[in-house]
């Protein structure tokens, strides 16, 4: 799975945002607000990612445990798939 190419990931009065461009911008309305982590993931997922990996990465990068990081990338795919922003091979 990767994220809908076609996203420009802009800082705008301190925070981080995703909006889609070109012909993402006709299939998708609307934009994403992404704290740190938020941003990790969807950096991550420029690239076909398992959700195995975007856990993984996750518990290396932000020392937390499996359970944690689990919760935390399936509520964050759910809510990607939800908007259109996902897509799965």
């Amino acid at each position: 799975m990767r994220i809908v190419p076609g996203f420009l990931v802009r800082e705008i009065a301190g925070e981080t945002i995703a909006i889609p461009s070109g012909e993402a911008a006709h299939r998708i309305s609307g934009l994403i607000a992404l704290n740190g982590t938020g941003k990790f993931l969807f950096d991550l997922l420029q690239a076909d990612q398992t959700q195995e990996n975007l856990v993984s990465a996750l518990m290396d990068t932000y020392d937390v445990d499996f359970a944690t990081a689990q919760t935390d990338v399936t509520a964050f795919l759910e809510m990607l798939q939800k908007h259109g922003f996902l897509e799965k091979d």
